[in-house]
């Protein structure tokens, strides 16, 4: 089934370090070979960028566009943007501080962070860049590289790379992801189909609605995997970061802690006073 093979790719990528295995409790959050992967998923999406109006008219056909399954599908899954992510992650950090779940809260405060981040980052593509949207372009759903460069702060219709509503459902999906790996390891064969399935949603309806060309959503994608992997590796590498220790607080117990990590253990002592 291709879903299934969609899914065990994305299952691998968010598996390794996005790094490299060289980049194993390294201090920075940012590391140089970033430049790399950002640089081949560039060039991947400027290969898909050389499709985008065949995808785009192909949604915009009147059987696609009457098809009230495709149409019901696209309605609800554009409702799942950076807002409404932000929000459920907050809520769900919220409640579970309060019940001191501390599992529960880690995964949604990661989860929060990497949607927040990649928000912001995708902000600074967006703006200056200006690419139109397929329903903005002219010709209309035909040309793709159509740019007004700093238009997008101010213009909507020239915020179309890369999409946020796909980065924002991959940096949730992936984080939960990539925690149960830590958490619950056995779990996400059935966590991760399901998470990136869901994470798929808002970018079809992007692209069906007219709002995205398919480039956007795949950039969107990577950009998101990028954060919600980044970030939980980050977090795990570095369990008394001054974010986690503000929001989660100390993690530190009486005695010796070991942690399994990435090729091996983790220990540490701490003592309360």
């Amino acid at each position: 089934m291709h879903f299934r093979r969609v899914a065990a790719v994305l299952s691998l990528l968010t598996s390794v370090p996005l790094g490299g295995a060289s980049a194993q409790g390294s201090k920075t959050f940012y590391r140089g070979s970033d430049v790399a992967w950002v640089g081949a998923f560039s060039i991947a999406s400027y290969g898909i960028s050389r499709f985008d109006p065949q995808v785009t008219k192909y949604f915009q056909q009147r059987k696609e566009q009457l098809d009230p399954t495709l149409r019901g599908f696209a309605n609800a899954f554009t409702h799942i943007q950076e807002t409404t992510l932000t929000l459920a992650g907050l809520a769900t950090y919220g409640v579970a501080r309060l019940a001191h779940a501390e599992a529960t809260s880690a995964v949604a405060l990661h989860a929060t962070e990497a949607i927040v981040s990649r928000s912001l980052t995708s902000q600074l593509i967006r703006g200056p860049l200006g690419r139109a949207r397929p329903k903005d372009a002219i010709p209309k759903f035909e040309d793709q590289y159509e740019f007004h460069w700093f238009r997008g702060f101010g213009h909507f219709e020239y915020r179309a790379f890369p999409s946020i509503h796909s980065a924002s459902a991959f940096a949730a999906a992936t984080a939960v992801v990539v925690e149960m790996r830590y958490r619950s390891p056995r779990s996400n064969a059935y966590v991760a189909p399901v998470a990136y399935l869901l994470a798929a949603g808002p970018g079809y309806a992007r692209v069906y609605l007219g709002q995205h060309w398919a480039s956007d959503v795949f950039m969107g994608a990577f950009m998101g995997t990028f954060y919600g992997s980044r970030i939980v590796e980050y977090s795990h590498q570095h369990p008394d970061n001054s974010g986690d220790r503000f929001f989660l607080g100390a993690r530190a117990q009486n005695g010796l802690s070991v942690v399994p990590t990435r090729g091996g253990l983790s220990m540490s002592y701490g003592l309360r006073f």
